[in-house]
């Protein structure tokens, strides 16, 4: 054969070989974005990304103003390969960061130029360092990564080192001067010894000696060798012995060849193990811990995000072991009740239905859960137990969880201005008194419906009577009670308990007028087949409507956070999900909308960080 038909074929078989983006994933990574269609993203402003949640990890300011003006395209970023966004947890420390390729290192620089480059951890790779953030690079690949240490494990390592050295911990403060009565009356007063710093009582020559370092600065430099060790572990791992996440989790690499926009993992499994109130449970009782993990193991979501024309559609797995799927299945069994759908308005900004059998997963649940918890020698356990059995002997839980019959709704039905009160306290420094005033003032409040389905119309009336004796404040209206100044001090919350529905509103003419249902007005054909059809839940919203009219006072930070990255947008939104089996559950997001996408790159990177979000409780 010609050297010249050699030559190619060498080179297809090492670029086959060569290490691509998606390849130097950390194998800690338990939540991991991938975008496959880089292209979509060359108008994205750096400065925008960096502006995201998942970016915070990382810190923008590494960027320093380096990004201004600049889009992704100006980066040296190869768009021919997948941008992987990762995040990782155990209950030693915490690394987040993402992969991807290199086209020109250059220009790459021209965006990261804070970092300064290091002696290199593994042979054939170059090291880039800018405080707690790492860059490392091989041939056309780069993973940047940022790793911190758990905070409370990294505390008691500090606290164990600085005491064993005859140190007092610095937080120990000084207890002030008190007065002591002697036997013959007389008092006295008693000066505990000081604190002093161990550093005063050293020569100054010895100061930099780690012996005689400050508490803190101790704590400093574990937290940066602790970091640099598992930073080498992770490096040696991935570029010397490949070992990643693409190579330990069969499932993660199967969703890596899907052609969508983008796809999504997550390992629930690993997620639970590794949070401390489990991973303690390890050391204190072993077995209880095996057969819990053993319960969770293969708890994985896997998604696929998509950008059509006309929509951009997330499609999520939620896969789980048989055992935990079976009570999965029970719980996500309930009929849902078309009564619910007299009380959803048409002209409502959004809204939600939900059922589940709670009385079924229950039983399951005591089923799976309850041989795992007997064979544990452990005298708190077994008190527990004896209670479960004990209630499950001699309680009726068939009438318990006919309380609630398992079909709920939501609504949001726009803002109202509302006047309110409150009671502010001052302070007299003087005659160290407290008095109090009420302020008046108006506050936009969001009208919404709360309702579920009961068997027992009999429990909450008789709640209602007992209150309505306890406070003036609760009065039945015949169609409804309500319960006066109980939200914001001012402002009514009215009661309805009709037609097998308990419901909590705030909307005065839902509870006046419509006490019985909508009829007419209530919500059109077309939402309300979607909803009878969806799984164990159905949720509308019409964006234009509802996200930029919640308030923001209404929120905290983290949902507000999940809304942020919809505000300014139009269209409507509809989650729906499968039927449940003892495998997997599916849920489709839909966000449809008149207009084509002006930046699709944009929206991609809104529904990773809404997903972000979302998965890493924030």
């Amino acid at each position: 054969m010609k050297l010249k038909y050699i030559t190619p074929l060498l080179l297809l078989g090492f670029s086959s070989f060569a290490q691509k983006s998606e390849d130097i994933i950390p194998q800690d990574a338990v939540i991991v974005f991938s975008l496959n269609n880089m292209s979509l993203l060359h108008k994205v402003p750096m400065d925008t990304l960096i502006s995201y949640d998942f970016m915070t990890e990382l810190q923008s300011e590494l960027f320093d103003g380096s990004t201004q003006g600049k889009t992704l395209k100006d980066s040296g970023i190869d768009f021919n390969q997948k941008l992987n966004i990762f995040y990782g947890k155990n209950p030693y420390f915490e690394l987040s960061g993402f992969t991807f390729g290199i086209e020109n290192k250059s220009k790459l620089f021209g965006i990261f130029d804070d970092f300064d480059k290091m002696e290199s951890f593994v042979s054939g790779t170059e090291y880039y360092n800018n405080y707690f953030n790492h860059l490392i690079i091989k041939d056309k690949v780069a993973l940047l990564i940022r790793i911190d240490s758990d905070q409370s494990k990294l505390t008691e390592l500090t606290d164990s080192i600085w005491t064993a050295r005859g140190y007092e911990l610095p937080w120990i403060e000084d207890y002030p001067i008190e007065e002591y009565d002697d036997v013959d009356g007389e008092q006295f007063t008693e000066e505990p010894e000081a604190y002093v710093n161990p550093e005063d009582e050293v020569p100054a020559d010895s100061l930099n000696d780690l012996n005689y370092q400050n508490y803190y600065d101790l704590r400093d430099s574990l937290e940066y060798e602790l970091a640099h060790q598992r930073l080498q572990l992770i490096a040696e791992e991935i570029f010397a012995k490949n070992i990643n996440l693409k190579s330990v989790a069969p499932q993660f690499a199967t969703q890596l060849t899907h052609s969508s926009d983008g796809i999504f993992y997550s390992d629930n499994s690993r997620n639970l193990k590794n949070s401390s109130g489990l991973f303690n449970l390890q050391t204190i009782l072993p077995s209880l811990y095996s057969d819990i993990s053993k319960l969770y193991t293969g708890n994985i979501m896997l998604g696929d995000i998509v950008l059509n024309e006309k929509s951009v559609d997330l499609k999520i797995e939620a896969n789980y072991g048989e055992e935990l799927g079976s009570i999965y299945q029970k719980l996500n069994s309930a009929k849902f009740d078309k009564n619910v759908l007299k009380y959803i308005p048409q002209s409502n900004s959004g809204f939600f239905t939900y059922q589940i059998n709670l009385n079924e997963a229950y039983k399951k649940g005591y089923e799976v859960i309850m041989p795992l918890l007997e064979d544990v020698d452990n005298a708190q356990v077994s008190a527990n137990v004896l209670t479960m059995e004990l209630i499950h002997d001699f309680v009726n839980t068939d009438e318990v969880f006919n309380a609630y019959k398992g079909s709920m709704f939501g609504t949001f039905n726009g803002i109202k201005r509302v006047k309110t009160k409150r009671i502010e306290f001052d302070y007299d420094e003087e005659t160290f008194e407290y008095t109090e005033r009420e302020i008046e003032g108006e506050e936009d409040m969001p009208v919404f419906t709360i309702g579920f389905t009961t068997g027992r119309p009999d429990v909450p009336a008789k709640i209602l009577r007992h209150l309505s004796r306890i406070t003036s404040q609760f009065k039945n209206m015949g169609d409804y009670w309500v319960y006066e100044d109980a939200i914001l001090n001012s402002v009514p919350l009215y009661m309805i308990n009709k037609n097998g529905l308990f419901i909590f509103t705030n909307d005065e003419d839902l509870a006046k007028n419509h006490s019985n249902g909508y009829g007419t007005e209530s919500l059109n054909a077309v939402l309300s087949k979607k909803a009878m059809k969806s799984g164990s839940i159905f949720s509308y919203l019409n964006l234009g409507e509802t996200v930029d009219r919640v308030p923001e006072t209404m929120l905290d930070d983290s949902k507000y956070n999940f809304l942020r990255s919809l505000k300014g947008k139009k269209g409507e939104v509809e989650l729906t999900s499968s039927k449940t089996t003892t495998k997997q559950t599916t849920y489709n997001l839909s966000y449809s909308f008149d207009s084509q996408l002006d930046n699709a790159g944009k929206y991609l990177l809104d529904l990773v960080n809404t997903a972000y979000l979302l998965s890493t409780n924030r």
